[in-house]
């Protein structure tokens, strides 16, 4: 049998845990990977550019050739581009940070 003294403990003893747990089951989702540049350009078809003191983040590689889906975004002028890898390529970009990252077949976000 249960006592209310039992009871009243293994209560507090919750309520003590809960929050404890609570952040690991809502932790934010793993930034995408993508760049920080200080400035972005088109080309005029779907490439883009980033230049100047470029930062990889979410796990993009720092340097050389990118694969998959990555982001690229400027500060001027304050816009991203999504970029993605062409059905007919292997690669999706070029990094070289921290001086330029290249997207090969982007659209604005």
């Amino acid at each position: 049998m249960i006592t209310r003294a039992a009871l009243a403990g293994l209560t507090l003893m919750t309520a003590t845990l809960t929050p404890m747990l609570a952040p690991a089951a809502y932790a934010a989702p793993a930034a995408a990977p993508g760049y920080r540049c200080s400035y972005l350009a088109w080309d005029g078809g779907q490439q883009w550019i980033g230049t100047d003191d470029c930062v990889a983040v979410g796990g993009a590689p720092e340097s050389g050739p990118i694969q998959g889906t990555f982001t690229i975004t400027g500060r001027s002028p304050a816009s991203t581009v999504r970029c993605t890898q062409p059905a007919n390529s292997f690669l999706s970009g070029t990094a070289e940070t921290p001086d330029t990252v290249t997207g090969y077949q982007c659209s604005q976000v």
